[in-house]
């Protein structure tokens, strides 16, 4: 399954490069299209690890995400 990431950033937070930068550092792979970013998971485990590490990694950038899974 796949879990889909839509970015959004703020104008008082931290560089939208440096956010993406560290996005994919911590494993999601930018798409070009509807969403920014792309992450496998088999199980309701690594969805829960995935989307801990995308909390943390976006922890006081004052950006915000939005979540979508899909089975494809």
């Amino acid at each position: 399954m796949k879990l889909y990431v839509e970015l959004y950033f703020s104008v008082s937070g931290s560089d939208p490069l440096e956010v993406v930068k560290d996005i994919k550092e911590a494993g999601f792979e930018p798409v070009v299209g509807e969403y920014d970013f792309v992450i496998e998971y088999e199980t309701p485990e690594e969805y829960g690890k995935a989307v801990d590490k995308l909390s943390r990694t976006l922890r006081g950038s004052e950006a915000t995400f939005r979540l979508i899974t899909r089975r494809e």
